[in-house]
């Protein structure tokens, strides 16, 4: 059950008239939700922890960003492809056409394999006609390498600046834990039949997306920006949006050295991804699933993880997980910015996402009228505002609330302090800027505590995000300025444990002190277990998933 929430007490410094501006549908009680979702937003952490995203953001990457995709063809990628931001992401699925990672099921018959082949065919010859294509043409590779004994890396740069559509939480995960609601149930309005089947619906998820991105949304959106074991884009217009760099072939390893031993969601694709594993399709987007083909890294597989939540062992699986591990606090270097003053978010509508007492929020059991509402207020985004509106970075202001009291509440809440004396006497410390010893005064001293971090608000301002994070570090203030006064030790510790419920930021699960060669392991889609959601421990990145326990995401189901 999520704890109540203290209504926010507005002070006498003048925010009260900013924040009336609030849309009149954001309830109070989600505000520590909508914090949770601008503080995690493209960071592998937080979105793994809070894997199951209701919200979408326009998201811009500059031009000359680079991308990467892995697959069995050496010829550029035309039409609807998947590209990874992290090489290492990408080079698990750049691996030779004979048949699936060690990982994965084989073929069901030599005629499967044989539509591979003519598949990358296809897309090869269509390639070699199309005159707008960017790139350096197929036929400029050595014609001694056989495309089915290799894997190929394929490098890319954004020609232009590209406009997407995030989709926060663990969005790409095949899972049957509600992080494909914000698709299935919002955007494609259930048209998917069975989503979750061995391909997991993937191909057809690309095709509707870049379908509704040419017609319904008129353009204005380039593709779909979203996470699982790294950041990934499908995007619809690989010849019009991109420039090729270069395409190497990468080393081919022996068996078990390949990415996660496990029915993944990269099973309909290849390389982030798929280009032909399970979807083979011409300039005109993805290829329907009705082609037979179970290829694809771990791909066949349905909702869940392997049954003990591990992949493979060996040089892939190390590479990609200290790659996607780099990323948990962020993606960098400016590759994506949200434009975090207008974004649509479930969060903010008065429906209820936690029914039957769930701890993870689920779009699918809303109703149709509900649903309609928020997937019309994602078209009325995208067309009425861009990645690129100046915009205040409200995920920079909660991270220093983040920053400035986790530590702080965790060593309250930890009962280690003794005496309730000394912890009024450390929460008097914490508060003592916004005391005024002449004139004590809680609300005031709640409210300057509360809006230390706030930029100044015009009328316009007074957005989603604005009250979320108002009301966020309002609660906050507001429990300590309570946990000051208390008298008995026990309540007062319980007024913070209240309080870090609440919260319940990504911070207080990471690791402290991993070696160099360990990295801190959550379950990421299809791999952890619910031992590694509940406690997350540093584990040796040469084999960080090998363990016994009960997979977090499920069995695999066949």
């Amino acid at each position: 059950m999520r704890p109540p929430l203290l209504l926010p007490l507005f002070g006498a410094i003048g925010l009260s008239n900013a924040f009336s501006t609030a849309p009149k549908n954001v309830p109070n009680k989600n505000e520590n939700y909508i914090f949770n979702v601008i503080q995690d937003s493209m960071r592998q952490w937080g979105s793994s922890l809070h894997h199951n995203g209701v919200s979408f953001f326009l998201a811009g990457v500059p031009a000359g960003t680079q991308f990467y995709h892995g697959t069995s063809n050496a010829s550029p990628v035309n039409g609807t492809e998947w590209l990874a931001f992290e090489p290492e992401h990408a080079m698990v699925f750049a691996r030779p056409r004979r048949g699936p990672p060690p990982h994965l099921p084989p073929a069901d018959s030599d005629t499967e394999q044989q539509e591979v082949v003519h598949g990358e065919l296809r897309k090869r010859k269509h390639h070699d006609t199309d005159e707008k294509h960017h790139g350096p043409p197929g036929d400029h590779l050595p014609k001694a390498l056989d495309e089915n004994e290799a894997g190929y890396l394929h490098t890319y740069v954004a020609a232009k600046d590209l406009r997407l559509l995030y989709l926060d939480g663990m969005s790409a995960a095949k899972t049957s834990k509600g992080t494909l609601d914000s698709q299935d149930a919002v955007l494609f309005n259930g048209s998917l039949e069975d989503p979750l089947t061995r391909r997991g619906g993937e191909s057809e998820r690309a095709r509707l997306a870049c379908e509704m991105a040419d017609n319904e949304w008129e353009g204005r959106i380039d593709g779909v920006l979203r996470m699982e074991a790294g950041f990934e884009i499908i995007l619809c217009h690989f010849e019009r949006d991109l420039t090729s760099v270069r395409i190497t072939q990468v080393k081919q390893h022996s068996e078990g050295q390949h990415g996660p031993r496990s029915n993944r969601k990269h099973g309909d694709r290849d390389g982030p991804h798929k280009e032909g594993d399970d979807k083979h399709h011409d300039s005109h987007g993805p290829k329907k699933e009705d082609d037979g083909k179970r290829h694809g890294p771990g791909g066949p597989g349905g909702p869940g993880g392997p049954p003990h939540g591990g992949p493979g062992k060996g040089p892939d699986s190390s590479r990609w997980m200290r790659a996607i591990t780099a990323r948990y606090n962020g993606i960098g270097g400016n590759r994506v910015s949200l434009n975090f003053n207008h974004f649509v978010t479930a969060f903010s509508h008065n429906v209820d996402l936690f029914q039957d007492n769930s701890t993870m929020p689920r779009l699918a059991n809303l109703t149709a009228d509900e649903l309609a509402v928020i997937r019309a207020d994602v078209t009325n985004l995208i067309k009425t505002h861009n990645p690129t509106d100046v915009c205040e970075d409200w995920q920079v202001i909660t991270d220093m609330i983040v920053t400035r009291y986790s530590k702080e509440l965790s060593y309250f809440a930890s009962g280690s302090i003794d005496s309730v004396e000394k912890l009024q006497s450390e929460v008097e410390r914490v508060l003592s800027p916004f005391i005024d010893y002449s004139k004590r005064d809680d609300l005031a001293e709640t409210e300057r505590c509360a809006t230390q971090f706030l930029p100044p608000l015009s009328s316009e301002g007074g957005g989603i995000a604005a009250h979320a994070v108002h009301g966020v570090a309002h609660r906050i203030c507001s429990a300590l300025v309570e946990t000051g006064k208390e008298q008995d030790l026990k309540s007062a510790v319980q007024i913070v444990r209240n309080l870090v419920a609440y919260l319940d930021w990504a911070t207080w699960k990471e690791c402290r002190g991993c070696a160099s060669n360990e990295i801190c392991v959550v379950p990421i889609w299809p791999m952890g277990t619910v031992q590694d959601y509940n406690s997350p421990q540093c584990k040796d990145a040469s084999n960080p998933y090998d363990q016994g326990g009960e997979s977090y995401w499920g069995g695999i189901r066949h």
